[in-house]
């Protein structure tokens, strides 16, 4: 049997206030692909994360091939010895999905066709002119007794059975569908379901330009309460501070503290990213941005353009890969890319302010540099990336040199000329 165990691991304090809890819950993910490695296992740590936070945490997890046998067995190990139960993973309609009618069959039920659910699967399909394909009839089976969470998302909904104070959740493989299944309908279950749970205040503040080591110079343990834990999380090219524990009033006292001694160097918190961080500054400031990028090859715009409302600063970009495009629509000058080549600093100026003309933004970056795995030599070596910043007629450039693969040496330069701007900008440097 091919199958994964996870024993509750987890850094000292915050594993003793874990195991001390009265309550706990136990995830079952089903899939192939997990378990071939081809998946990343997401929604386990989401879906810890967040239970850890609601005072019933995850003490047991399993991966489990799409079998009726292991499925079986996982509910047999868990049910009746947590609080919850969830499984995520086998809601399709397709005949590898196996999860619904195995569950079922465990706890005795017929299936049973929901017309709701129907309709909202017909539905989906009709919002895209399509007409709903007999298999997906299938998803309209509900294990008698057991009560369908509507998915605005998809066509599978959730399934909640509870027993007393023992519940029961199925949930999609789709992360973006098992969230908001959770967030819809899960998560306002759980304080009336489970008042005495322990609940745990957690706190991230989000820090640019500063090392783990140098961070924790500025900051110590012993600046905040004894009832609050702090953990250090390096992140790549940035560091993380988590603050938590039992104590609200305190998380929040040590949050305060950590801002007076280290705001400057703090762009975000919890769930920010870098590109919403410049995104409300901008629109604070009533200003318009344009890219243009190298060797990041439109990765700056890619996460620009995930923050809903974007548009209210984004005017839009320019991958500028090759020279031609640098000299054709950025108007930097053949001659300075001959003398000192595509990666220099004042291709990356006459990139940016290129760049902003063309589109005719208040505010620039501009990006060139090399990414690798080839083309660095002794003064150019891999990793080199060249910035520019521009605001109206003023520019700032600089340099840096990353560590990495390609692909880290991208999303650190990426990220960089995000904070970077931001900073200037927050400053008033530009």
């Amino acid at each position: 049997m091919h199958c994964l165990r996870y024993a509750l691991t987890a850094p000292g304090d915050i594993c003793q206030i874990l195991l001390s809890m009265s309550r706990s819950s136990a995830i079952i993910t089903i899939g192939n692909e997990i378990l071939l490695g081809r998946t990343l296992n997401t929604n386990l740590a989401w879906l810890a994360s967040e239970l850890a936070l609601a005072g019933v945490p995850v003490t047991y997890a399993i991966v489990v091939q799409d079998q009726r046998e292991q499925i079986l067995q996982a509910l047999q190990d868990t049910w009746g010895k947590y609080d919850i139960v969830i499984t995520t993973g086998g809601l399709g309609p397709t005949p590898d999905d196996i999860t619904k009618a195995s569950i079922a069959e465990y706890f005795g039920k017929e299936l049973q066709f929901d017309p709701d659910v129907w309709d909202n699967v017909q539905m989906l399909f009709s919002r895209r002119n399509m007409p709903a394909p007999e298999s997906n009839r299938s998803q309209a089976l509900v294990p008698a007794g057991f009560t369908a969470l509507h998915n605005e998302l998809g066509t599978a909904p959730g399934l909640c059975h509870q027993e007393g104070k023992r519940v029961f959740f199925a949930l999609q493989g789709v992360p973006t569908e098992m969230r908001h299944i959770y967030t819809r309908h899960i998560q306002p279950m759980l304080p009336a379901l489970y008042p005495e749970a322990r609940r745990i205040t957690q706190k991230t503040l989000h820090s640019f330009g500063i090392s783990e080591s140098a961070l924790a110079e500025l900051f110590y343990v012993s600046d905040i309460s004894p009832q609050v834990n702090l953990a250090w999380l390096p992140q790549t090219g940035r560091v993380d501070l988590r603050f938590y524990g039992e104590d609200e009033p305190a998380v929040k006292q040590a949050v305060r503290s950590a801002c007076e001694k280290i705001g400057h160097l703090i762009w975000g918190e919890d769930d920010d990213t870098p590109a919403d961080a410049l995104y409300r500054c901008l629109k604070d400031k009533g200003l318009s941005l344009a890219v243009a990028e190298s060797c990041t090859g439109g990765l700056i715009q890619a996460y620009l353009t995930e923050v809903a409302g974007i548009s209210d600063v984004f005017r839009g970009g320019v991958v500028a890969y090759h020279n031609d495009v640098k000299t054709g629509l950025l108007d930097v000058t053949s001659e300075v890319v001959i003398r000192e080549g595509a990666v220099c600093g004042e291709v990356a100026r006459q990139m940016a302010i290129g760049v902003r003309q063309a589109l005719n933004s208040d505010v620039s970056i501009a990006i060139t540099g090399i990414a690798g795995p080839a083309g660095g030599s002794p003064e150019k070596p891999v990793g080199l990336v060249w910035f520019a910043y521009c605001v109206y007629d003023k520019v700032f450039v600089e340099k840096a040199v990353f560590n990495g693969d390609r692909a880290g040496i991208r999303h650190k330069a990426a990220e960089m000329a995000i904070l970077k701007l931001t900073r200037l900008l927050k400053e008033g440097t530009l």
